[in-house]
């Protein structure tokens, strides 16, 4: 890999602004430029809260944002095919990509506005991609919290995302070259004569996934692109929220997965891991 001259950050949001701070305070010492992109309706029509733009703008004048650029979806539908969520979800990714490229950057990531990485750990893994040869593209592990920062869901494999690559890469829906469980959406197409990709060591550094730690969870089932493969489910929806709203320890978390009655166990942790430095913002 060569080296990394300028490190871009480009982070989706949409309704959930609740963690932006606590993740931005981590990474902001270790990234060159951090941009947020925002798109004005959801793939279901839902149009964004002013509520999320106007706290964007603080965290702009914060410092610890860069810059704000906005995705609009070209022939979107919620059907299947190449304008479906999925598909659109990927053309946004490599939008930021291709923006952060023209800002001169040589290496990026792309994470949506719930994935937070421990600072320490996110420096140290910088350092060590920065030193390695002929790797091209990186991805790491990562932990699903459910509700709070002690419990995680414990998923029936080890998924991975995207960690920092070479700027040139781009992500394929169909065609990804990466052969872990991740999300299709951020697959990286590698060419046959463009390299490998390596895969960091958990120990080294890892994403804390706080997808499922939300002030309201209906925002994010009812906005969710990946929804649409779930909507034949009678009740499914419903059955999610009341768990989340009224777990009790010992029950399993109902989620929009591919599992047995869309189930999961819930794991509770012996100690706080992970600690961020800001109450959960509220809009």
């Amino acid at each position: 890999m060569s080296k990394i001259t300028k490190l871009g950050y480009g982070i989706i949001v949409f309704d959930d602004v609740c963690h932006l701070r606590n993740m931005l305070t981590e990474v902001r010492p270790h990234c060159d430029y951090i941009v947020v992109c925002l798109q004005n309706d959801s793939y279901y029509g839902v149009p964004i809260n002013q509520k999320v733009i106007e706290h964007i703008k603080l965290l702009v004048e914060e410092k610890l944002v860069d810059d704000v650029i906005w995705f609009k979806p070209e022939n979107f539908h919620e059907d299947e095919g190449n304008h479906s969520p999925r598909f659109v979800e990927t053309d946004k990714r490599n939008f930021i990509l291709d923006y952060l490229q023209s800002k001169g950057c040589s290496h990026a990531m792309v994470i949506d506005s719930d994935e937070y990485y421990d600072g320490e750990d996110f420096a140290r893994a910088k350092s060590l991609i920065n030193v390695k040869d002929n790797i091209k593209v990186c991805y790491c592990q990562y932990v699903n919290y459910y509700r709070d920062y002690r419990h995680t869901m414990v998923w029936p494999f080890f998924p991975y995302v995207p960690f920092i690559t070479e700027i040139q890469y781009r992500f394929d829906f169909k065609n990804g070259s990466f052969d872990k469980p991740s999300d299709p959406t951020r697959r990286y197409l590698i060419p046959e004569e463009g390299g490998t990709y390596c895969t960091l060591a958990f120990k080294t550094v890892k994403m804390h996934h706080l997808s499922w730690i939300r002030q309201d969870i209906r925002q994010k089932i009812d906005n969710w692109s990946s929804r649409k493969y779930f909507d034949h489910i009678p009740g499914l929806r419903d059955r999610i929220i009341d768990r989340y709203d009224n777990y009790k320890e010992g029950q399993n978390a109902v989620i929009m997965f591919n599992v047995p009655n869309n189930e999961v166990v819930v794991n509770k942790l012996p100690k706080q891991y992970i600690k961020p430095k800001y109450l959960l913002t509220v809009i």
